[in-house]
């Protein structure tokens, strides 16, 4: 956890992740830390509340926290980059596999599962012309994705997750999972 926390709060990190060159420049109630920390946190009630809660909490580990907004809080989420998360993801993966006696095998392989489907997506414009629209013989319409997740079962752990278009087929999603395969995996 300690590579992970040296990532998390690296200027790098910031660097690599925000949108703009010009985002995060200043410095502002909410940081680019803060607004990660909020976005990976488990989001279980209104986001007014979680916000006050966490800067409740906050406040109690570093004095010199301030409350902010939800719009501020969306405002600065939309300036980072959804990257971050398959990167600190891929840390994560790593740091679990290496050097780990820990880590559940079966006969010396690593059991992996493939598994995808589909999902519906919320109807924008934005999301319309990069998965497409979905209908039936009515003239009604969703937006879906396809999903595929690339699943350790032994250690309960999401390798790799791939969200396309419906019009991909499983086959060319199961490929890209190989690139988190190695030698040693028996994939289902």
């Amino acid at each position: 956890m300690e590579k992970i926390q040296k990532e998390f709060f690296s200027a790098s990190l910031q660097e690599a992740h925000k949108m703009n060159n010009k985002d995060f420049t200043r410095n502002r109630k909410q940081s680019f830390v803060n607004t990660l920390l909020l976005m990976i946190n488990f989001l279980t009630k209104s986001l007014s509340l979680e916000i006050e809660n966490f800067v409740h909490y906050l406040k109690r580990e570093i004095s010199t926290a301030v409350p902010f907004t939800k719009s501020a809080f969306v405002q600065c989420r939309k300036k980072i980059s959804p990257d971050v998360f398959r990167h600190l993801s891929g840390l994560l993966v790593n740091e679990f596999y290496t050097d780990n006696s820990e880590v559940e095998l079966l006969e010396g392989f690593r059991i992996l599962a493939i598994d995808g489907s589909r999902i519906s997506l919320p109807i924008t414009q934005e999301l319309e012309k990069h998965y497409g629209k979905t209908s039936n013989q009515s003239d009604t319409y969703i937006i879906q994705a396809k999903v595929s997740v690339l699943y350790d079962v032994l250690n309960n752990f999401v390798l790799d997750g791939v969200l396309s278009n419906v019009s991909i087929g499983k086959r060319e999603m199961t490929l890209e999972h190989l690139h988190h395969c190695k030698i040693g995996d028996l994939i289902i």
